[in-house]
């Protein structure tokens, strides 16, 4: 106990050094000040009498700024600039060993975020901080009571610590103050849905175009202090129509920049939407395919969106919560990353490597999106070997320590830790020809009529994971049939285990799990040895009874 009383002694007068060489930069930012004069009197005076001061504070405003519009068949249907700014405090009581946080009660709890004023009005933010603060300090107070109880009628099975320090750091860079131009929103949205609004068999094509800023102020009690700029903007055209026998068809065409300025031109965007028209009016007409088993050959997008999807989340380190709830005890000793049992073991062939790299500014010509210079704890970015010639090396993590992987954080990204730049390397990859000719060869082995090719999954726009979009038959003669109805949610992380062959040249492409942060992989062509895909199960509606109506 004494070594933890002198390590947090130590810290926290790192932190005064830090704090008082950092105050220059924000002696103009008004909304830094407040926050560093609320942490100075909150890390000396906050607490309640015989139960214990926080041992960390951390306070985050956010300052977004947001442009977007959405259209439907050329119509605008709305369209908004919004500016708002927020702040998040977390507060940790106890020590590192043992604190507050990694808990989950009923009623559930994330970090509450609150609405700070937009004025640069010292008094009114400090009024907000310290209620802010105030409050997640008894939460945390709460939290920390709770657990103790609970543990105290548990077994420790492993001893992993709640919290792991890491030396302060400061990085900052001013507010961008270029304008987001909502006019240029509107025109593109309300263009790019418009462009298939002639075709009457595709029955509906929305477009939305946006673009955010966001400015983040960060700061906590280790020393640490950030100021980071993020932007990105976004097109997203989603059509769709139904097969001849009813069952739904979905595309997208998705495009990421970090500004307006480097997003595709608009005539390539709208030549995008149109093959996409030209794709769906193709698979209405396309066989069925109820189930196929054997090798399967993804390609470009499909194989980046797979492996995003599949193989991705299991790349994330989670530190297991305690509950005083029995239904969450049960839940969380069942749900848990399989990866972390399987560090040092090959979880990939030995001719790939996958490494996580926020410092990357570019992929080829094209721009990385995901880059940062700090996570959202402060922590310098760095490029981490995650998989080593097949062989899983450590997983991305945070401050919150696990077990196994060493503690060096550096990738929170909102609520926990998630991926970047994720970028997949290959060792003697082949040519795209010779990947088919490989899927041909292993075709004849299994005296199989035919292999399949498949280009296109649904992303997260379009909802139903694993939902493939475009996929061709391909016949030893190398003819090509398109078939369409399918899923590969037979598909796990181990699958990937079992990849014979990889292209040379790697796909870049942009995701989003939900609503999160963007992620940009660059995946090569995949050919799996024997992978199952079925069709979906459920009822199918019915095609309108009449055509859409096509105006002049």
């Amino acid at each position: 106990m004494a070594r933890v009383l002198i390590a947090i002694a130590l810290g926290s007068a790192v932190a005064v050094r830090v704090l008082t060489a950092t105050a220059a930069w924000g002696a103009e930012d008004v909304v830094l000040r407040a926050i560093r004069d609320e942490l100075g009197r909150s890390m000396c005076q906050l607490q309640l009498k015989n139960l214990e001061k926080p041992y960390f504070i951390a306070y985050r405003a956010e300052d977004l700024t947001l442009v977007t519009a959405s259209a439907d068949f050329g119509a605008l249907l709305g369209s908004n600039r919004f500016r708002m700014r927020m702040l998040t405090v977390e507060v940790r009581v106890g020590s590192p060993k043992l604190d507050n946080t990694n808990f989950v009660t009923i009623p559930f709890r994330l970090i509450g975020a609150v609405q700070l004023p937009l004025d640069d009005d010292y008094l009114g933010l400090r009024r907000q901080l310290w209620l802010a603060t105030d409050s997640a300090y008894k939460r945390a107070l709460e939290d920390l009571a709770r657990k103790r109880a609970v543990l105290q009628n548990q077994t420790a099975t492993e001893d992993v610590p709640d919290f792991a320090p890491v030396p302060p750091s400061q990085h900052h860079e001013p507010e961008a103050s270029a304008p987001l131009d909502l006019t240029a929103a509107e025109k593109l949205a309300a263009w790019l849905s418009g462009v298939l609004k002639n075709t009457p068999d595709i029955y509906s094509e929305m477009a939305v175009a946006q673009a955010s800023r966001l400015y983040t102020r960060y700061l906590n009690s280790e020393g640490t202090e950030y100021t980071r700029n993020a932007a990105v903007a976004l097109v997203n055209v989603v059509a769709n129509t139904q097969a001849v026998d009813g069952r739904p068809l979905n595309d997208s065409v998705r495009a990421y920049a970090p500004r307006w300025e480097e997003m595709p031109a608009a005539g390539d965007l709208s030549a995008q939407v149109e093959a996409m028209g030209e794709r769906l009016l193709k698979l209405r007409n396309a066989p069925l395919l109820d189930r196929y088993n054997g090798p399967v050959l993804f390609e470009g997008e499909a194989a980046a969106e797979l492996f995003a999807q599949v193989f991705a989340p299991h790349l994330i380190a989670m530190h297991r919560p305690v509950s005083d709830n029995p239904q969450f005890e049960t839940y969380y000793s069942r749900v848990k990353n399989s990866f972390q049992d399987k560090l040092g073991g090959r979880v990939l062939p030995d001719f790939l490597s996958v490494a996580d790299d926020p410092t990357a500014s570019g992929y080829g010509n094209a721009p990385l999106v995901a880059s940062f210079a700090v996570d959202d704890d402060g922590v310098p970015a760095r490029r981490k070997l995650l998989v080593e010639n097949g062989m899983l090396k450590t997983l991305l993590s945070t401050h919150d320590p696990v077990s196994g992987v060493v503690p060096v954080g550096g990738n929170r990204r909102g609520l926990g830790a998630m991926p970047s730049n994720l970028l997949v390397s290959v060792d003697k990859g082949l040519t795209n020809p010779a990947l088919r000719r490989r899927l041909l060869r292993l075709v004849k082995d299994r005296a199989q009529p035919f292999g399949l090719v498949v280009e296109r999954l649904a992303n997260s726009s379009l909802g139903g994971a694993g939902t493939v979009i475009e996929a061709y038959r391909l016949f030893p003669d190398g003819r090509r049939e398109l078939v369409r109805g399918l899923q590969t949610e037979d598909l796990t992380a181990g699958s990937f285990k079992d990849i014979v062959a990889a292209s040379s040249q790697a796909a870049l492409y942009n995701t989003q799990w939900g609503n999160g942060p963007v992620i940009s992989v660059a995946v090569p062509d995949l050919l799996f040895d024997d992978v199952t895909l079925k069709k979906p199960s459920g009822g199918i509606p019915k095609p309108p009874l009449s055509e859409r109506p096509v105006g002049r």
